[in-house]
C-alpha cells in the first residue's frame, strides 16, 4: 500500500509539473516549465472583438499583420 501511495504521489508531482498553473503572486496562468518560459501551442482561435478576453494565436495575429 505505501508503493501505491507512493506512485500516486510522484503521478501527482509529475502532472503538476508540466501543467499549466495559477500564479496567485502574479494574478496569471504561468507556463513556466523547470524555471524556463514554455510556448503553449494548439490554441484554438479566440474571438476578435472589442468585448473579448480570448487568448489570439500565431495564425490570427498573422493574418491582422497581412491586413496591415
Amino acid at each position: 500500500n505505501t508503493t501505491n501511495i507512493n506512485n500516486l504521489s510522484d503521478s501527482i508531482t509529475t502532472l503538476t509539473d508540466d501543467a499549466l498553473l495559477w500564479d496567485a503572486a502574479s494574478g496569471a496562468f504561468s507556463a513556466n516549465h523547470n524555471g524556463s518560459a514554455s510556448k503553449i501551442t494548439n490554441l484554438a482561435a479566440g474571438t476578435l472583438a472589442a468585448d473579448s478576453t480570448d487568448a489570439v494565436n500565431g495564425s490570427q495575429l498573422f493574418a491582422t499583420n497581412e491586413n496591415v
